[in-house]
């Protein structure tokens, strides 16, 4: 890595801001970088978004969005970006890579972890301590999604093999949302704590403020930790 890609790709204050948030130095941030490039081929795609045709067609990307095969490549880096909390789940469970994968995800859409951290990352301006809070919040989320599909999975039991072939002959995927509809089964009160303040948020209009998305967080934390 050449010493300005990070601060041409991310901008100035973004290693000020990443050093802050995730608590580490600069020989540790630039490491990592260096290895989230590795590792989700950016240099390919950045390459694909840069080359001069791209550039001429930028106008009509704005307008009619980007080209699928560049869109599709991009839109799979965010959920890489989580990986390794699946496969230490997976790990630590006895699940299939494949099963862990759904049940985190699958918890992240059954009980809105996945709108809310949308709802915290599209919050624009604030100064950097507002900015930090936020990246903590996410961060929050994240954990507590962990945490949650954590317990989903050790209510179900050991999961399906290392290889993706249960052994009563079940998909990965409908292995994990058993396991989910399972576990809200046999946690009904804390279940629906979480899902009527949820609600009773969003009935309430006005946008996800800072505040509602810390309540909704704690609604949720409340909920995981159950």
């Amino acid at each position: 890595m050449e010493g300005n890609d990070l601060v041409n790709l991310c901008g100035p204050t973004f290693p000020m801001r990443l050093r802050a948030a995730a608590g580490c130095d600069t020989r540790g941030l630039v490491a990592a970088f260096e290895a989230a490039r590795q590792v989700l081929r950016f240099a390919e795609a950045w390459r694909r978004v840069s080359q001069p045709a791209a550039v001429r067609r930028a106008a009509g990307w704005i307008k009619e969005g980007a080209p699928k095969d560049i869109a599709h490549s991009v839109a799979l880096m965010r959920p890489l970006t989580q990986g390794t909390a699946v496969t230490d789940l997976a790990a630590a469970q006895g699940w299939s890579l494949a099963g862990a994968a759904f049940v985190y995800h699958g918890i992240g859409g059954t009980f809105g972890f996945d709108k809310l951290r949308a709802a915290a990352g599209s919050r624009a301006g604030g100064d950097p301590y507002e900015r930090l809070a936020v990246r903590r919040l996410i961060e929050d989320m994240l954990a507590e999604q962990t945490a949650l599909a954590g317990a989903v999975m050790a209510f179900a039991g050991a999961g399906a093999s290392v290889d993706d072939r249960p052994a009563d002959g079940e998909d990965p995927a409908a292995r994990g949302k058993a396991a989910i509809h399972a576990w809200v089964a046999a946690h009904p009160a804390p279940v629906k704590a979480a899902r009527r303040t949820v609600e009773e948020i969003e009935k309430a209009g006005g946008g996800w403020s800072f505040a509602k998305l810390t309540i909704a967080n704690a609604a949720l934390r409340e909920m995981a930790a159950g």
